[in-house]
């Protein structure tokens, strides 16, 4: 194991003070302009915001799919499997939603690597290349989101 490195003071030669980075789990890179045109949304109702959120905070590393299936995804959100059917085939209809795979008849999702990514962002980068953008309502990627205007 090599030694622990530490940053200098380039002017006193004194070390910079540190602390370690106090969160708990994984970290994902989120596009705030885009989940905050979702949340805005007068196209989604409650439930589907919930669930974009849910599908961010459970999507898996790089591009692979999240592992459940609608009955299992049902049970962890309170939701019925037949509603979360519903709702994941309309957020896969503006591409929030993408499909990874299958398990029978059911298709494998995860989050839009625009929307949210759990990796570097050289891999994010990558990923973006293999989907097309999300379609969100209200949402113009040549319009910077309000919060960076202000």
């Amino acid at each position: 194991m090599g030694a622990v490195r530490r940053l200098v003071d380039a002017d006193t030669g004194e070390a910079v003070p540190y602390a370690p980075y106090a969160f708990a789990g994984r970290h994902t890179q989120v596009d705030k302009a885009r989940v905050e045109a979702i949340s805005e949304s007068r196209a989604f109702t409650p439930s589907q915001k919930f669930l974009v959120l849910w599908w961010i905070s459970v999507s898996p590393e790089g591009m692979d799919p999240l592992r459940a299936t609608g009955a299992d995804i049902s049970k962890r959100v309170g939701m019925s499997a037949d509603a979360v059917g519903k709702i994941n085939r309309k957020l896969t209809k503006h591409r929030i939603l993408i499909v990874r795979g299958r398990i029978g008849n059911y298709n494998l999702y995860r989050i839009s690597p625009y929307i949210a990514f759990h990796g570097t962002g050289l891999e994010q980068r990558e990923a973006v290349k293999t989907c097309n953008p999300p379609d969100i309502p209200g949402f113009n990627e040549m319009t910077p989101a309000r919060w960076e205007a202000q």
